[in-house]
C-alpha cells in the first residue's frame, strides 16, 4: 500500500479568526463593488475579467515562490469542484442576480448558506450541532430573516425573484462545498491549488462570456479599472484562499456561520456606497447577526474540538 501523504500545514484559531475578518470585510463590501462594476461592464464579461485578474495574481506569486505546480492527484477534486462551483458558479450567479437584486440584499441571500450547513451536516452526515453552535446559528439566522423582510424587498417581480433563487441556490451548493473542504485531507495548501481552481474557473466563464457578449461592451474608465483590481487579485484571488484556509482551521459549521458577518458589511456598503435604505428592522438584524458571530467565534476550546470533529 502506497504511504499516504502528510496533511498540508493548517492555520492557528488566532489567525484563522483574523483571515475570518479579513474576508468578511472584503467581501461583504465587494457586493456594493460588483454593483458599481455593472454600471460600466456586462455581467458575463466582467465575470470573466474578474477570474482572469484574480488568476494573474496567484499566478504571479506562486512563481516567485518557487512553488507554481501541478496539483497532487489526492487535491484534484476540491480543484475542481471549488473551481466549477464556488468561483465560475458563484461570480456568474453573482453578476446576474445583482442586476435585479439590492447588492446589500443581495449578499444576505447567499450568506443564508450557514443554514445549509447545518442542514446537511444534520441530515446526511448525522453530526448535531453543539449547544453553542445552535444559539450562534440560531441568533445569525434570525439576523438574516429579519434583514430579508418584504418592506425592502419586492417580492412581485420575476428578475427578483430568478435573482433571489439562484442567489439560495449558490448558498446551498456552497454549504456543501464547506464541508468538503473541511473533511479532505489536504496534501498542498489551498494557496497551492488555487491557480488551478482559477484556471477551471475560467474556461467555462469565458466562453459563455464570448458567446453570450462577445467580450463587447466595456466602458473603460477609471472606476472600471479600480473594480477590477478589487474583484480580481482582493476578492477573488486573496479572499477565495482564506476562506478555504480559514475552513480548514475552524470547521464547516463554525466558519460557516463567521461569514455570516459579510452579509452585515454588505448591507453597510450598500448604504454608504449605492444609497441603499437601512431601517430600524435592519438594526436589529445586524444585532443579532453579530451577536450570533460572537458566539460562534469564541467558543471554549473544548466545545471547539467537538465541533471539529463533526465536521
Amino acid at each position: 500500500m502506497a504511504p499516504v501523504a502528510p496533511e498540508a500545514a493548517v492555520h492557528s484559531r488566532r489567525a484563522a479568526l483574523v483571515l475570518l475578518g479579513l474576508v468578511a470585510l472584503v467581501w461583504g463590501s465587494h457586493w456594493a463593488i460588483v454593483k458599481i462594476g455593472l454600471q460600466t461592464m456586462p455581467p458575463l464579461t466582467y465575470a470573466t475579467l474578474r477570474v482572469l485578474g484574480g488568476l494573474i495574481t496567484v499566478v504571479v506569486l506562486q512563481a516567485a515562490r518557487g512553488k507554481l505546480r501541478l496539483p497532487p492527484r489526492s487535491d484534484v477534486s476540491v480543484v475542481f469542484s471549488w473551481g466549477l462551483v464556488q468561483v465560475a458558479g458563484g461570480v456568474l450567479i453573482m453578476n446576474l442576480a445583482l442586476k435585479a437584486v439590492a447588492a446589500g440584499r443581495g449578499s444576505v441571500l447567499a450568506y443564508t448558506m450557514p443554514l445549509f450547513v447545518a442542514v446537511i451536516l444534520a441530515v446526511w452526515l448525522r453530526a448535531r450541532p453543539k449547544r453553542g453552535e445552535l444559539i450562534g446559528l440560531a441568533l445569525g439566522l434570525g439576523g438574516l430573516v429579519l434583514l430579508l423582510n418584504p418592506a425592502v424587498i419586492d417580492w412581485g417581480r420575476a428578475a427578483v425573484v430568478l435573482g433571489v433563487g439562484a442567489l439560495l441556490l449558490h448558498a446551498a451548493s456552497w454549504g456543501a462545498l464547506t464541508i468538503q473542504i473541511r473533511r479532505h485531507h489536504w496534501t498542498a495548501t489551498p494557496l497551492d491549488v488555487q491557480p488551478w481552481q482559477l484556471l477551471v474557473a475560467l474556461v467555462p466563464v469565458a466562453l459563455i462570456a464570448y458567446l453570450v457578449e462577445g467580450f463587447q461592451g466595456v466602458n473603460w474608465q477609471p472606476s472600471t479599472v479600480l473594480v477590477l483590481l478589487y474583484s480580481g487579485p482582493i476578492a477573488t484571488a486573496f479572499a477565495a484562499w482564506a476562506s478555504q484556509s480559514v475552513t480548514r482551521a475552524l470547521g464547516a459549521q463554525a466558519t460557516a456561520i463567521g461569514f455570516v458577518a459579510v452579509p452585515v458589511v454588505g448591507l453597510i456598503a450598500g448604504n454608504l456606497l449605492l444609497g441603499e435604505a437601512l431601517g430600524p428592522i435592519d438594526g436589529l438584524g445586524f444585532v443579532l447577526v453579530l451577536a450570533g458571530v460572537a458566539i460562534a467565534s469564541l467558543l471554549p476550546d473544548g466545545l471547539r474540538r467537538q465541533v471539529a470533529r463533526t465536521a
